[in-house]
């Protein structure tokens, strides 16, 4: 069985049948205030207000001292000095969306908040760099004395950040080595968090999904994210964050229908 059905309002009239089984699957990127992150949900409907949201989230963690430095020794070049490893964040969620303000035409705002949560885990991937030792060597000046000058020789293979390299001398970075160097010595930090925002959803189609979201998340893990050779880095992280959010409307019926024609036909 399909429900449709029509509503007139102020505004441009929105004849569009509407789905009454509104389930959700959607996408959505995220800038958030220490880094940025994808998004998937499916949302199962409750009732008439309420969906249960199942989420995956991936997200790149940065440090706040992080900052940008050209290579002295390779022209273009740019890395972040103190920089030991990249984090990455996968998070597991069950959560609840409530909707507030319904879309009454066509051009309208429909205003939900939802939270959520439960377990993350962290992946913290060595950054590797080729490095120059700085050689010196003894030549004649052109008076029949000598003079040392300096030389930078490169390394035969990048080497991982080394807190150590702050106190010698003879070590200049070049730039940093290949992304993917440093994959085979990930490790593994388990955590948890809790997600609550504010979704506001305006497209014109009853079955797209167009929104903009924005929140906070409070997440802790087992221990520090060591991502810079500093002090102190973090272990509990405040994050504000924004998101567009593009996905689709499912009606369960209409799938489960399709789903025993294609079955019919097959046999």
């Amino acid at each position: 069985m399909h429900i449709t059905f029509t509503i007139y309002a102020q505004g441009e009239i929105d004849a569009q049948p509407k789905v009454f089984y509104r389930n959700e699957q959607s996408f959505a990127f995220l800038l958030n205030s220490n880094g940025w992150g994808l998004n998937f949900r499916y949302g199962k409907r409750l009732d008439a207000f309420n969906k249960r949201l199942y989420e995956i989230d991936f997200a790149y963690i940065k440090h706040p001292k992080e900052a940008r430095t050209y290579s002295t020794t390779n022209s273009g070049a740019k890395f972040v000095y103190g920089k030991m490893n990249l984090a990455f964040d996968f998070r597991f969620s069950l959560g609840k969306q409530h909707e507030i303000f319904r879309k009454q035409d066509v051009g309208g705002i429909a205003i939900r908040y939802f939270y959520n949560f439960g377990p993350s885990i962290a992946l913290l991937k060595p950054i590797y760099y080729n490095l120059d030792d700085v050689v010196p060597r003894e030549e004649p000046d052109g008076t029949g004395g000598t003079v040392i000058k300096y030389y930078l020789v490169p390394r035969e293979e990048p080497e991982r950040y080394d807190p150590d390299w702050r106190n010698v001398g003879n070590v200049v970075i070049d730039k940093r080595a290949s992304f993917f160097r440093g994959f085979g010595d990930l490790s593994v930090v388990p955590g948890a968090f809790a997600k609550f925002g504010f979704n506001f959803e305006y497209s014109k189609q009853d079955r797209v999904i167009h929104a903009i979201e924005a929140g906070v998340i409070l997440e802790g893990f087992a221990k520090e994210l060591t991502i810079m050779d500093v002090a102190k880095n973090q272990q509990v992280f405040f994050t504000l964050f924004v998101s567009y959010r593009i996905g689709r409307i499912v009606d369960p019926y209409e799938v489960k229908k399709k789903r025993e024609k294609a079955k019919s036909i097959s046999y």
